[in-house]
C-alpha cells in the first residue's frame, strides 16, 4: 500500500518560490540601485567657448547690429506672401499619345531629357530675371478626355525629368 510522504512538498516547494520572487525582484532593481558612472567632480572649470567673446564693445555692437539684420530679413521672407516666391508653370499632357508640352507662345513639345533640360534651364533664367530668387513648381494637367494616356511609363519617365523640381501630376 502506497502511504503519504511525511513532509508535504509544499513546505519545501513555497519558501523556494518567495526566494526566487526576491532574487528576481532585486534583479530588476539592480539599475536604478547602481552608482553607474561616478559624478564628475564640481572643482573643474567649464571648458572655454569655441570662438572667445571680443572685448571690444563696438565690436560687440556690430555683431548685434548683423544679428538683427539677419533676424529682420528672415522675418520678412518669412512673412512673404508665396505668391512672391513661387512660380508655376503649368505643362500639359496629350490625350492622343501622351506627349508633354507647353505653350510659349507656340505649342513646344518636351520628347526626351535633353528637352526637358533645355526646357528646365529656360525656365530658370525666367523665374530668376522674373525679380530675385524664385522658386518653380511645375503643376503638370492630366488631359480631360483621355485615351488612357499618359500610360504609367510616361508618367515615370517624367518624374525622372523633373526629379530634382518640384511638380505633380493634377
Amino acid at each position: 500500500m502506497i502511504t503519504p510522504p511525511r513532509r508535504a512538498v509544499t513546505r519545501f516547494f513555497i519558501p523556494l518560490i518567495d526566494v526566487l520572487i526576491l532574487l528576481f525582484c532585486i534583479f530588476l532593481l539592480m539599475p536604478f540601485v547602481s552608482g553607474g558612472s561616478a559624478p564628475e567632480a564640481t572643482d573643474t572649470k567649464p571648458a572655454p567657448p569655441k570662438e572667445p567673446l571680443p572685448d571690444n564693445v563696438q565690436e560687440l555692437q556690430r555683431q548685434l547690429a548683423e544679428a538683427r539684420d539677419r533676424l529682420a530679413r528672415t522675418e520678412k521672407l518669412a512673412q512673404a506672401r508665396v505668391t512672391d516666391r513661387l512660380v508655376v508653370r503649368v505643362l500639359h499632357t496629350d490625350r492622343k499619345d501622351g506627349t508633354l508640352y507647353y505653350f510659349d507662345p507656340d505649342r513646344q513639345e518636351i520628347r526626351t531629357e535633353a528637352d526637358a533640360q533645355r526646357f528646365l534651364i529656360h525656365q530658370k533664367t525666367l523665374a530668376s530675371k522674373a525679380g530675385g530668387v524664385k522658386d518653380l513648381y511645375f503643376l503638370i494637367l492630366y488631359p480631360e478626355n483621355s485615351l488612357g494616356f499618359p500610360t504609367k511609363t510616361q508618367e515615370d519617365l517624367i518624374h525622372h525629368w523633373f526629379r530634382d523640381i518640384p511638380h505633380e501630376f493634377q
